[in-house]
């Protein structure tokens, strides 16, 4: 969990676990959204379209740990088949989230009650198969891993040595095979610095 930034007073919970710090007004209205959904966190997320940045986050996180829960007792079970052929191996990169791989091929499939944490242009990009959300892993698969990496719910995993060089592959990728997506993520992201920089102000008014 990254540490507390300056500014912020408050932070939100789900189940006993802290998913964020926050200001203190995102957290209030963490507790109001909640409530007005029925404690669904992937139904604020559909039903509502503004949020800070922070919250936002703090959202997908707890839509996760629902799907999480909702799903076999809690825990998501490996996919044995594939759009690609039966899985020969299976990693997750978070509940859910599951990279494959086949005797031929393989991609990343992401369950259908864990898509909440995924944007919606990350979901145009891929495709579903039986219960799954699909990304081929030549030209759609580095959607997902660009989407983790930026809600800090996946990690470059130690054995990859050069992590600049693995994420600059991922953005090489994503501007060529889905562009859509790219200048979708990154307008997302000049939105989030003109909100960042107005909190304050809006801070000091209230």
């Amino acid at each position: 969990m990254p540490g507390k930034r300056k500014g912020y007073d408050a932070a939100c919970y789900y189940a006993g676990k802290c998913l964020g710090h926050c200001t203190k007004s995102d957290s209030e209205a963490y507790v109001l959204l909640m409530k007005s959904c029925g404690g669904d966190a992937a139904r604020v997320l559909k039903e509502y379209a503004y949020f800070s940045p922070e919250l936002k986050g703090i959202l997908e996180k707890a839509a996760l740990m629902q799907a999480d829960r909702n799903r076999t007792a809690g825990l998501f079970t490996e996919p044995v088949t594939s759009p690609w052929g039966e899985v020969q191996s299976c990693e997750t990169l978070c509940p859910g989230v599951f990279l494959v791989s086949t005797a031929s091929h393989g991609g990343t499939m992401v369950a259908d009650e864990a898509a909440a944490i995924l944007s919606p242009a990350a979901k145009k990009c891929g495709f579903k198969d039986k219960g799954y959300l699909c990304y081929e892993e030549d030209a759609q698969e580095s959607v997902v891993l660009r989407e983790l990496l930026d809600k800090k719910l996946w990690h470059i995993p130690e054995r990859i040595k050069d992590r600049e060089k693995f994420e600059e592959t991922i953005n090489q990728s994503i501007r060529r095979y889905n562009p859509d997506y790219w200048r979708a993520r990154q307008s997302g992201l000049e939105h989030a610095k003109v909100v960042r920089r107005q909190s304050p102000a809006k801070e000091a008014v209230r």
